[in-house]
Formats: structure tokens, C-alpha cells, sequence
């Protein structure tokens, strides 16, 4: 299922690939979401081990995004594809997306880097970028991974990841974390 199984420096495997039908649930992603609002300095919430929801301080993302759930149609989908995906991949759990959120990238907008723990995987899924929109790129190795409008792309949770300045308006991933369950 996987199209392309890279490594990094990192000596970790990454997974990359392209939607089939891109185009199509792109545009229904970007009519289905244009009137969800969109926050700059958007504060990041993880489950503690008493169930509790507790704030953890800035996301890293210097950008406009999204929080809490979307209701979206095409996302659920696109969600329900990305875990099939690792699913088989992994070959021995099932994983759902455990939060996820969607980043709006203008000009000189960028994401400091940062991991994922303890989410096992993390993904980004590309679906706009503009001439001018910036790579997703691992930290420690500077492992570059262009963006390409419906390209996947699912890497462990630990590894260290960033986004530079931005050189356009309109660049715009989907992104969370996958989490196994049984």
C-alpha cells in the first residue's frame, strides 16, 4: 500500500504517498472547511494519564490553524485512508487519529521544530502548495520533503520536524497523530 518507503539520516522510515483522487477531495476539504475558523497562537491540549485534558503551552506552528474537531465530510475520510495505511503498514494494530487540525501557511509563516510524543506516528497531508510553499523537513538530518499538493506524508512521532518561512499566501496541510488501539 505504500508507495514510497524512505529512510532519513535518522536511520527512521518514513512513508510517503499521493491520494488517487487528490484533486477531487481537496476541493471538497477546502469548500467543506471555509467557514471553519482559523486561530494564530493556538494552545496545545494533551490527555494526562488521569483523562483529564491539560494545556501544554504554544503550538508550534507560527501560523493560522484550526483546534478542536471539524466537521468535514471529506477529512473523515482522508482520516479513515491515512489509517488504513498505517494499519497495514504496521501489520499489527489498528490506529485512529487521535487529534488533528489543519494549518494555514502564508507568507513568513513557519513551525518551529518539535516531535510528536508521545503519539507513535504523525502525519502531514499536503493540500494546497503554491509555487513559493515550504518543505516539511526533519530537523536532525535536514531531510527535505517538498511539498506536493495530495502527497502523504506518515513518520514516526519522535522524530524532530519543522516547516521554514513561507514564501507564499495559501499553503494548507492536514496534520495530526495516529495513536494504535486493539
Amino acid at each position: 500500500m505504500m508507495s514510497n518507503i524512505q529512510s532519513c539520516s535518522e536511520k527512521l522510515n518514513y512513508f510517503t504517498i499521493k491520494h488517487y483522487n487528490y484533486l477531487f477531495i481537496n476541493d471538497k476539504i477546502l469548500k467543506e472547511i471555509e467557514n471553519v475558523p482559523f486561530n494564530r497562537d493556538v494552545k496545545c491540549k494533551v490527555k494526562g494519564l488521569d483523562g483529564k485534558m491539560c494545556v501544554t503551552g504554544d503550538s508550534n506552528v507560527k501560523a493560522l490553524q484550526t483546534k478542536g474537531k471539524i466537521d468535514s465530510t471529506s477529512l473523515s475520510l482522508l482520516r479513515k485512508w491515512i489509517c488504513d495505511i498505517i494499519t497495514n503498514a504496521t501489520e499489527s494494530f489498528d490506529f485512529a487519529v487521535a487529534s488533528y487540525w489543519v494549518s494555514l501557511y502564508n507568507k513568513g509563516d513557519y513551525t518551529i521544530s518539535h516531535h510528536h510524543i508521545p503519539a507513535p506516528f504523525a502525519f502531514v497531508y499536503f493540500i494546497k502548495s503554491p509555487i513559493g510553499s515550504s518543505p516539511l523537513v526533519f530537523s536532525t538530518s535536514n531531510t527535505i520533503i517538498e511539498p506536493e499538493e495530495g502527497k502523504l506524508v506518515i513518520f514516526p512521532g519522535h522524530l524532530m520536524h519543522h516547516v521554514p518561512k513561507n514564501e507564499c499566501d495559501g499553503r494548507m496541510v492536514f496534520s495530526g497523530n495516529l495513536f494504535p488501539f486493539w
